[in-house]
């Protein structure tokens, strides 16, 4: 099997990366995560306001799969996430939805036991529920790893796990993959602004959708597909787009008009936030797949 090493990771996501591997649509690769903060903390004495921003959010690649075009869908098959035994949650000033009135620094080291959960403290014991945080393709433009758009990057959602299949828009020749930023476990809004950061080995199978023209990320779940929008505009802008692509989504996929397709999501489907505090907030609108028959 491939892998790739973190060693390889970048912090940017551009076409102007070469390469870290070539490979054949459908292949499977063994990616090597960083955590989030670059491993700058290792205890709770670790303070929040010595992180150095620049060397945060780090994505494993870029991946060239040979034959994606810009046009193109790549498909991102997550078949296992395999997260360190620890990892680390902060409030760094300046960061978070709550940075004027709770400002940090702050810093908690967890432990993964024996059983798989990580203790908070003496009353709280949380399971490990590990999933990717940044997941992209290179942008016609250079973007940081910390925001987010349109080629993926950093989604903070938590429905980005193992089982699941990622479908990203091509928008340059190789499509140019990277992964990183997995939370041990992490909460819808991503409020403080960090799950539980951890490095990982992610297995990822990728392939190629000539058949399949996306404007931004879809997910699929053994249980819902979900559309995913990011917004620097705010919640609003992010739920409008994420919605109209759903609905879209539904006139083509399952031969519903636009009024139906509006009013399914109305009834049976979910909008759920992603995160709240990068430079574009993102959310996702879900609907089961179980209502087909």
């Amino acid at each position: 099997m491939i892998r790739l090493s973190k060693e390889t990771a970048t912090y940017t996501f551009s076409a102007a990366h070469p390469p870290a591997i070539r490979i054949q649509p459908g292949e499977t690769i063994v990616f090597e995560t960083l955590d989030a903060l670059d491993d700058q903390i290792h205890s709770d004495e670790d303070s929040a306001s010595k992180i150095d921003l620049g060397h945060v959010n780090a994505a494993t690649g870029p991946v060239y799969v040979e034959g994606a075009a810009p046009g193109d869908t790549l498909v991102a098959e997550i078949l296992e996430i395999k997260p360190w035994n620890w990892g680390a949650a902060l409030i760094i000033p300046g960061f978070g939805f709550l940075q004027d009135t709770i400002p940090g620094p702050y810093t908690r080291v967890f432990h993964v036991e024996p059983d798989g959960s990580m203790r908070y403290g003496s009353r709280v014991r949380l399971p490990l529920k590990p999933m990717i945080g940044t997941i992209g393709v290179a942008p016609l433009e250079p973007i940081t790893t910390l925001s987010s758009g349109a080629h993926g990057g950093n989604l903070d959602t938590t429905d980005v796990k193992a089982g699941c299949k990622m479908y990203l828009p091509v928008f340059v020749e190789g499509a140019l993959f990277g992964v990183g930023d997995v939370h041990a476990t992490m909460g819808d809004g991503e409020v403080c602004g960090t799950g539980v950061e951890c490095g990982a080995e992610v297995t990822i199978r990728l392939d190629v959708r000539h058949d399949m023209p996306i404007e931004r990320p879809r997910l699929e779940s053994p249980t819902e597909i979900m559309t995913i929008a990011s917004a620097e505009g705010g919640l609003e802008e992010a739920i409008k787009i994420a919605l109209e692509d759903m609905v879209s989504w539904l006139q083509r996929e399952k031969g519903l008009s636009q009024e139906e397709a509006y009013m399914l999501v109305s009834i049976a489907g979910d909008v759920r936030i992603g995160q709240i505090v990068d430079p574009a907030v993102t959310v996702r609108v879900a609907v089961p797949r179980g209502i087909f028959v």
